[in-house]
């Protein structure tokens, strides 16, 4: 009977080790994943270097990437507003 304790507590322990190893392997990898997503994707300070580089299309088209927008006229007076507010 105690035999039949042991092998109980040792398959619990086995089995309680592999859950942990794999919430820690899954958040390593979701960590990973957010990085390179992040990398990817455009930012306002990609819109500000393009400004700053004087392409202002360029910088209307990344704005709209970054905000979902497909109003381009929107989206092109909100960029000549942030260029008037990195002058000022």
């Amino acid at each position: 009977m105690i035999w039949f304790a042991i092998f109980i507590s040792v398959v619990l322990t086995v089995l309680l080790g592999l859950q942990i190893y794999w919430i820690v392997a899954l958040r390593k990898a979701q960590k990973l994943y957010q990085e390179r997503t992040r990398q990817e994707e455009p930012t306002m300070w990609d819109v500000r270097e393009v400004l700053r580089e004087g392409d202002k299309d360029l910088a209307v088209q990344l704005y709209c990437d970054i905000f979902a927008m497909e109003d381009i006229e929107r989206a092109r007076k909100e960029v000549e507003e942030f260029e008037r507010n990195m002058h000022a």
